[in-house]
């Protein structure tokens, strides 16, 4: 009977524990910008970026392009575009992504920044490095 009692006992402070939901592990839920491209193609914008990680968490993507600013000075965008990773108007191959903007771009270069959102919360977006191309 005292084993009953003290197998009981046990199994009571177990199930005291703290209970919470299940969280991502955010390592593996990551999504990473491996590497971004841009040029100029007649009056469009095409920004094509390498992706890695785990895709399938990837919610949105925003292409923040900055006209004529200074190459030294903080990014300020001046366009902001956002584009959801498998809508129409993104081509995508495999892990490759080509975004196409063709709106008036005016300056001598365009400094250009990828955002990538993670459909969990927790983690903070990809954000590629700022590149910058001359305007033709």
């Amino acid at each position: 009977m005292k084993k009953i009692c003290f197998v009981c006992m046990l199994l009571l402070l177990v199930a005291c524990g703290k209970k919470e939901w299940p969280r991502p592990i955010a390592s593996d839920e990551m999504v990473r910008i491996d590497h971004v491209e841009a040029n100029m193609d007649q009056n469009c914008l095409l920004i094509t970026a390498k992706m890695g990680g785990k895709l399938i968490n990837l919610e949105y993507f925003m292409v923040e392009v900055e006209q004529d600013g200074c190459p030294t000075c903080p990014f300020t965008p001046s366009l902001v575009k956002r584009f959801y990773p498998f809508s129409s108007e993104v081509y995508q191959k495999e892990n490759s992504f080509v975004f196409t903007i063709c709106e008036p771009l005016a300056g001598k270069f365009l400094r250009i920044r990828l955002k990538a959102d993670n459909t969990h919360r927790m983690i903070d977006p990809a954000i590629s490095e700022i590149i910058t191309i001359p305007m033709k």
